[in-house]
């Protein structure tokens, strides 16, 4: 083989070669894409807080926004005639809320603050939310749900005004 055809033949087998891998670079590129998004209440979220479908859903209420809220005050009056819980004592209302994970993927759930605390001297309100299963934080598989309860301590020695107005917190993160 003579030194002009050796040379021809490789020039064409790194052409060919470089076409055949070639470089994959580019200067740049715009592409449009659809997003839609649309926005559901709490019970149809990909996060779902929602009532257990008991009697204690007396309890809870849906705002316009379908935000699921907590109601134990004299605005709530329940169906029995009730607005309020005890001056001192312990009530306790058992599988209040659900949360449900309705997304595609294992998630954990951390729900803070676990416990709400107003003090007025020796006076003292306390609610703890109680999760069924794990505590702090639930993994929750696709379709499964974690059932919390709360438990309503009220100390009152003097005749105090304490109560609660605040917000509880659901984080939910994948595992993976």
């Amino acid at each position: 083989m003579d030194r002009r055809t050796l040379l021809k033949s490789l020039g064409v087998a790194g052409a060919g070669g470089a076409i055949v891998t070639g470089t994959g670079a580019f200067t740049s590129v715009e592409a449009s894409r659809n997003v839609s998004v649309t926005v559901e209440g709490d019970a149809n979220a990909y996060l779902s807080l929602d009532d257990t479908g008991n009697d204690n859903s007396e309890y809870l209420n849906t705002n316009s926004a379908g935000e699921l809220e907590i109601d134990l005050t004299g605005d709530n009056s329940t169906s029995g005639g009730g607005s309020g819980v005890n001056a001192d004592a312990v009530t306790v209302i058992e599988d209040l809320f659900e949360v449900r994970n309705q997304g595609t993927q294992e998630v954990e759930v951390t729900v803070t603050p676990l416990t709400f605390v107003d003090t007025d001297g020796a006076n003292t309100l306390a609610v703890l939310a109680v999760p069924d299963g794990s505590f702090p934080t639930s993994t929750l598989s696709t379709g499964s749900a974690e059932t919390f309860s709360l438990v309503i301590d009220e100390f009152s020695p003097t005749d105090a005004d304490v109560s609660i107005d605040s917000e509880i917190n659901f984080l939910a993160e994948a595992t993976e």
